[in-house]
């Protein structure tokens, strides 16, 4: 019995949605269960007691209450999620506007509409809640002073119609404040977590991938082209003689050196590929859907732009150079195996010349690449 009332509050979630999304469908879940227990107990009650325009009223809303909660499941996009919270509190004020006219079961139906102003801002949020209060306030004025209460099904006394608006505003009023308190509280929460999430995979000097970040875009991309048998290349680069820089310039002007020399990187990138600091002057190239070949070629670009751009530190222009290994991954070569690869790449680079870019293809034969792989 529990287990299928969880799996019913639980339908629809997933762990794609973000924490705000999943709890809505939660909550649509249980009030559209409540909802539609409750209007259909009622109208039970309603059809043995012969009140048949009420019965069928209730049952009516106990359908669409249900209908609102299985559209959510069945079809899981956000157009359906806000159709189905639509569908709910239209569901719910029209019940109401309803139980207002006829009075309900011995004039008791007005007091169901305390209900409306919460689940109104709790799923339309404070903006869209607030228009749909103000409308539902309009429409319940007309209804109870409007056309000299000629559709009215029932009578009720002034002071019972002004006092039940008064405490239907003052509810509203509460509830959009405390809607608001709570989207801000939310969006706060939401803002300092994306920027803990930021700085715990970016580089603060460079503003790049850090190494944590960098590892997961390799994860992610590796899972994708075990999927496709497809491939991809990353690439490690290492500056040139950089602690001579360092003790020439000086640590602070060294890591300005460094962030002159992202940006430089950055700007001969495409859209899809990546780079990430990889630690100390080291940078990390993912090149996403590329062979080895295509990746050779685009850094070779990367560094004759290098070569070409002096860097200015302090109004001083500086000559900078970098070396580059490079690795082809595939899904019989996995990724620790191909950081290893341009590792040696990159430092056969620099012990043959620097300022060059090296295939790990070219140090070893394809034949022997297949044997290491198959060893490691």
């Amino acid at each position: 019995m529990f287990s299928t009332f969880k799996q019913y509050v639980f339908s629809g979630v997933s762990r794609h949605y973000k924490d705000e999304t999943n709890r809505r469908i939660m909550v649509v879940n249980l009030f559209a269960a409540v909802g539609m227990s409750i209007t259909f107990l009622l109208g039970c009650r309603a059809f043995i007691a012969a009140e048949y325009p009420l019965s069928t009223t209730l049952f009516t809303a106990s359908v669409v209450f249900a209908i609102s909660q299985r559209l959510q499941v069945r079809v899981p996009t956000a157009s359906a999620r806000t159709a189905s919270i639509t569908l709910l509190i239209l569901c719910l004020m029209v019940l109401t506007l309803l139980l207002l006219i006829t009075g309900g079961k011995d004039n008791t139906g007005p007091l169901w509409i305390y209900l409306v102003p919460p689940v109104t801002m709790f799923f339309a949020g404070f903006v869209r809640g607030l228009l749909s209060l103000i409308a539902f306030t309009l429409v319940s004025a007309i209804v109870l002073f409007g056309f000299d209460e000629a559709i009215l099904f029932t009578q009720y006394t002034y002071a019972f119609k002004t006092r039940l608006l008064y405490s239907f505003m003052t509810v509203s009023f509460l509830s959009a404040f405390y809607e608001y308190s709570r989207q801000k509280s939310y969006d706060t929460a939401l803002y300092l977590s994306e920027q803990f999430e930021r700085q715990a995979k970016h580089d603060h000097l460079t503003q790049l991938l850090n190494r944590r970040g960098a590892q997961q875009c390799l994860d992610r991309e590796y899972a994708r082209i075990v999927r496709n048998k497809s491939k991809f290349s990353i690439a490690i680069a290492d500056i040139d003689r950089f602690k001579s820089i360092n003790d020439s310039l000086g640590h602070e002007q060294g890591d300005e050196v460094l962030v002159q020399i992202s940006k430089v990187f950055t700007t001969r990138l495409r859209a899809q590929d990546i780079l990430a600091r990889w630690g100390g002057e080291e940078f990390m190239f993912i090149f996403n859907d590329t062979n080895e070949s295509d990746a050779i070629e685009a850094l070779e670009q990367i560094r004759e732009t290098l070569n070409g751009a002096p860097l200015n530190i302090k109004g001083h222009e500086f000559h900078v150079t970098a070396s580059f290994g490079v690795s082809e991954v595939t899904p019989d070569i996995d990724i620790s195996t191909a950081i290893r690869r341009a590792d040696k790449a990159l430092y056969y680079s620099k012990d043959n010349g620097r300022d060059q870019v090296c295939a790990i293809s070219t140090i070893d034969p394809p034949s022997s690449l297949t044997k290491q792989s198959s060893s490691l």
